[in-house]
């Protein structure tokens, strides 16, 4: 299993860039932040952009993939947001994962004044046609599109006479229609488990509720004629409690409780971030056995 890390937006940098070497030199497969203006129990108190902090990320490490968890349309359009992303990748030397969901209520999606809020269609509709469009945008140099909700004119997203990288995508859905999207797009699928009430309180990744999503992503898989085991399945393990850092005992138990249930990659917050109570000297243990995985 691929083991990664969730760096939160929420130092300053000379603080910030530490835990990015350090994630590095642990040896993780993949180092994420979270892409909000605000984020939970977090507005109100420092918190920084995504793009500017993965750009720094990038130049101050070498091998370790690097990406967002989760970027929304909350506050983005497709057309300058691919044009960022693209210059993500060719700062990192092609190490960028690009992750995309469908955002929620709260301050990002009122910062920019949107009222009403969108309805759950809207926000399913707004979303499906976001990662359609950025798919189209990241695989070609031009593009030309006539959304309902996004629309790009001969949108020169690539470097001219440069051919499109492909850049992953990190697709987050729990419902049938987010997973079709992942399906037809994703290189990777997203959960962060389920919200018992409705997304007023933290989701929490349980075993049996994953292992459902698990089955039900195979099934989509399987009826759009795509191999399963094509496409990785990441856990953001963002338990408050228990959390997968307790010890290294608990964090096995955690990694062979998902890798049966289909999970491929786990992602936990790394230690010293506010609302996560995680420990450095766990991680450092759990680093030790990474080829063990």
């Amino acid at each position: 299993m691929r083991v990664g890390v969730l760096i939160l937006p929420s130092a300053p940098w000379d603080q910030a860039q530490q835990m990015w070497r350090k994630a590095e030199e642990l040896g993780f497969a993949h180092a994420w932040t979270s892409d909000h203006i605000g984020w939970q129990d977090m507005v109100g108190k420092e918190w920084y952009a995504a793009v500017p902090t993965l750009a720094a990320a990038s130049v101050i490490t070498r091998q370790i993939k690097l990406g967002t968890l989760v970027s929304s349309p909350n506050f983005r359009h497709p057309v300058p947001y691919a044009k960022e992303v693209v210059t993500l990748n060719e700062l990192s030397g092609g190490r960028f994962i690009l992750g995309l969901g469908a955002g929620g209520s709260g301050i990002d999606a009122t910062a920019r004044g949107q009222d009403p809020e969108w309805t759950p269609v809207e926000r399913a509709d707004r979303f499906g046609e976001f990662v359609e469009l950025t798919a189209e945008l990241l695989s070609n140099p031009v593009t030309d599109a006539d959304g309902k909700y996004y629309q790009a004119r001969q949108a020169p997203i690539w470097p001219v006479d440069s051919s499109p990288a492909h850049i992953p995508l990190a697709i987050a859905a729990n419902g049938p229609r987010g997973m079709a999207l992942a399906v037809r797009h994703g290189d990777i699928w997203v959960t962060n488990g389920r919200s018992r009430r409705n997304g007023v309180v933290p989701p929490v990744a349980r075993p049996d509720d994953v292992a459902g999503q698990v089955r039900q992503l195979t099934d989509i898989c399987e009826k759009a004629g795509r191999d399963p085991a094509s496409q990785r399945r990441l856990l953001m393990y963002v338990n408050r409690e228990p959390t997968a850092l307790a010890s290294l005992d608990v964090f096995r138990e955690t990694v062979d409780t998902y890798r049966q249930i289909g999970i491929t990659d786990l992602v936990v917050p790394f230690p010293g971030q506010a609302p996560f109570d995680t420990r450095m000297a766990v991680l450092e243990q759990v680093a030790g056995i990474l080829s063990d995985l």
